[in-house]
């Protein structure tokens, strides 16, 4: 994997953009002992964002707008023959989770995906911390899978699925500092509201989702 990250803080303006690169050979998964690597491995990634923070406003507010995109691959769920896949074009995540990046509930990986997030945040006192994200979670190819923010599959496509619209998430983020920003308590609530994809390839499926945790973290 090769790849580059670059960043530019100017006045209240910062920016990022990420890209990265993957290559090689892996098994099809279709032999008895996986030894023979007769898939060649090309997938790409991108992470962009660009926001802008108040500083001479007293709560700091910033408002951010996110894209992030890793490729995926139309043939991810053939395993018919050892000749019907022989490209791996799924990005595959080096990461066991995504949390925050791409949304808190962590239900979406950064492989197969393309996401346009929009987010708030804002200090309402010098110790408290509100941030409001807005994320639209598409797959990059709709014969791919929907892979989770652990990296397997929620859901697996189905061989004719077109649908590329999986939902929408909604965080709203509480944060209270404590010990000069050592120690913070954190308490988050997100709505997953379902995208077509979702209704297509998983029957039954509920029209939204209530996600919630807590946590104390510290700083050394």
């Amino acid at each position: 994997m090769l790849g580059q990250r670059t960043q530019v803080r100017k006045g209240g303006i910062d920016a990022i953009l990420e890209t990265d690169w993957q290559f090689g050979k892996e098994s099809n998964g279709l032999q008895a002992n996986n030894s023979a690597r007769t898939v060649n491995i090309n997938a790409v990634a991108m992470r962009a964002w660009l926001g802008y923070t108040m500083f001479e406003n007293r709560m700091k507010p910033r408002l951010a707008v996110n894209l992030d995109w890793a490729s995926g691959d139309g043939d991810a769920n053939c395993a018919t023959a050892a000749a019907c896949r022989t490209a791996g074009g799924t990005f595959e995540n080096f990461f066991p989770t995504n949390h925050i990046h791409m949304g808190y509930a962590d239900v979406q990986a950064w492989k197969n995906m393309f996401q346009p997030a929009v987010s708030l945040q804002f200090r309402p006192t010098e110790r408290d911390h509100i941030e409001i994200w807005y994320n639209s979670f598409n797959l990059a190819n709709a014969r791919d899978n929907w892979y989770r923010g652990a990296q397997g599959a929620y859901i697996f496509s189905k061989n004719n699925n077109t649908k590329k619209h999986v939902g929408d998430e909604i965080d709203l983020t509480w944060t209270r500092m404590f010990a000069d920003g050592k120690v913070a308590f954190q308490a988050t609530y997100a709505e997953i509201f379902t995208g077509g994809y979702m209704t297509a390839n998983l029957p039954n499926s509920p029209s939204r989702q209530s996600w919630g945790f807590v946590q104390l973290w510290m700083n050394f």
